[in-house]
């Protein structure tokens, strides 16, 4: 089971950050580290409504983390989002409603 810091999902933190855009809040960025694939499910959750998120997966082998970047490049293609790597096994889904303003 992932590490919890809030009740919304595991091992979430909230970001300060610049808007990017004309009415869009980056206010709050869910940082997830997920332990397995079982957990990848609150990436989609907190992508879906709309959040960009920091997918940490340096704790996972280079075999575990490969299922949940491949779900997450669905995910983001799927949404016509934006994924971007900003670390080696870190990377950040930017939803449509972010990345219109970029």
């Amino acid at each position: 089971m992932a590490r919890s810091s809030e009740s919304d999902g595991p091992d979430e933190h909230r970001h300060a950050a610049a808007p990017t855009g004309p009415g869009v809040d980056m206010s709050f960025v869910k940082t997830l580290r997920p332990q397995d694939y079982n957990e990848v499910l609150y990436v989609g959750h907190f992508y879906r409504k709309g959040l960009p998120v920091v997918m940490d997966l340096t704790g996972l082998s280079d075999a575990d983390a490969k299922p949940l970047v491949d779900f997450a490049a669905g995910l983001v293609f799927g949404r016509r989002g934006d994924m971007d790597r900003i670390a080696p096994k870190v990377f950040l889904l930017l939803p449509p409603s972010v990345t219109a303003g970029v």
